[in-house]
């Protein structure tokens, strides 16, 4: 069966996006006192105060997580073993978008950012399952729709890292691990071969970026901007890549995508 003669499974679909948005409109109305949490890790001392409405965000990706995999499990054009690659956006994009909802009270920006997350989630769900086949008609705006979502998401959660003053190991950690996810679902959608260097390059070149960014006088808006150019840098070099292009060339092109958040890191210092 061709993948442009299959639909998405609209009760599926429906299940799945009613599970997540009723996730995000319960947040503003449980509460509970915060729950101390104490413990070492090699060393590292972790005190955290954890409230059920952050349990909530983890259940919200979770939802994503499996809805997906139950959204996309039938598709006829689908490799199983490929199955978690597009697991990858939508759980980052339900756990990113009820951070905000858990810290704004109920207001006009409440339900807005309510509204635009509900939205989201659906065009990712969406564009994860037309992007299973690269022959279908549909898969070129699939990627129109994960391509940026995915930058944007990095650039959300690189500003609340910097807000909430984590250190150099827990950025490394959190923001070292969300790149070398987005990458891996955004290379998947070009046709690069030997995949495993590529990332593994490209994880260590963004790491070495993070680490220098940590330790200049940028604000949080700033340090988002400059880091999620240097994103968008390193996830387009793939797609520029050409026959008739030499490196030079390939990294020149790559280079403007990342000018509009160079300029706007340059606008919020």
């Amino acid at each position: 069966m061709n993948n442009q003669h299959a639909t998405i499974p609209s009760d599926r679909l429906s299940i799945i996006s009613a599970l997540i948005i009723l996730n995000y409109a319960m947040m503003p109305f449980i509460y509970t006192a915060p729950t101390p949490l104490h413990f070492s890790l090699f060393g590292l001392i972790f005190d955290w105060r954890i409230k059920y409405a952050d349990l909530l965000v983890l259940s919200a990706a979770l939802f994503a997580a499996i809805g997906t995999y139950w959204l996309l499990y039938d598709h006829p054009n689908l490799n199983k073993g490929q199955i978690f690659i597009h697991l990858i956006l939508p759980t980052l994009t339900a756990g990113a978008m009820s951070i905000p909802l858990n810290v704004i009270s109920i207001g006009v920006a409440w339900w807005v950012v309510f509204a635009f997350g509900s939205i989201l989630i659906i065009l990712t769900l969406i564009a994860e399952y037309y992007s299973i086949d690269p022959h279908s008609s549909l898969f070129a705006l699939a990627r129109i729709i994960l391509v940026p979502l995915a930058i944007s998401l990095f650039l959300l959660l690189s500003i609340s890292s910097r807000s909430a003053g984590y250190r150099l190991y827990l950025q490394v950690l959190l923001l070292g691990t969300l790149f070398s996810g987005i990458f891996t679902r955004l290379l998947a959608l070009s046709g690069v071969h030997e995949k495993k260097k590529v990332i593994l390059a490209s994880t260590l070149l963004f790491v070495q970026a993070l680490i220098a960014c940590h330790y200049l006088p940028l604000r949080s808006v700033p340090f988002g901007m400059v880091l999620s150019g240097f994103v968008a840098f390193l996830t387009s070099l793939p797609f520029t890549q050409e026959p008739s292009k030499n490196i030079l060339q390939t990294v020149r092109d790559a280079a403007w995508y990342a000018l509009p958040f160079l300029a706007g890191a340059l606008f919020f210092l």
